[in-house]
């Protein structure tokens, strides 16, 4: 947001146009990414060693990764695949909160391997 500001102190018009132009592909494709890591709905199955996400557009197992982290109410995964490794971004007010207690201890689990 800061750069769509100055951008707009340029001298020269096609500098601010070519700015305002990057700055809204870049926010787009960070609009995407976040959609992407942060799915509307979908069915969590917890094992002991694995992790699966189901949902109409994204299908995730792994085993869930030291690098996940607790923020405030949201759980952000990185999910170690069998070939290729996700961020999923499951928000408390999205489920259940017996689900949510049972993704954090899974969470602080995988934390302490």
């Amino acid at each position: 947001m800061l750069a769509l500001v100055l951008c707009l102190f340029l001298s020269s018009i096609t500098a601010m146009v070519f700015c305002i132009i990057v700055n809204a592909l870049t926010g787009l494709l960070a609009w995407r990414k976040i959609l992407a890591a942060h799915p509307p709905q979908g069915v969590i199955i917890l094992e002991p060693n694995q992790f699966r996400f189901e949902s109409t557009t994204l299908k995730i197992q792994g085993e869930i990764s030291v690098k996940s982290r607790l923020f405030g109410n949201s759980a952000w995964l990185y999910i170690k695949g069998f070939s290729t490794n996700h961020w999923l971004i499951i928000s408390a007010n999205g489920v259940d909160e017996q689900s949510f207690v049972r993704l954090k201890r899974a969470l602080l689990n995988a934390a302490l391997k």
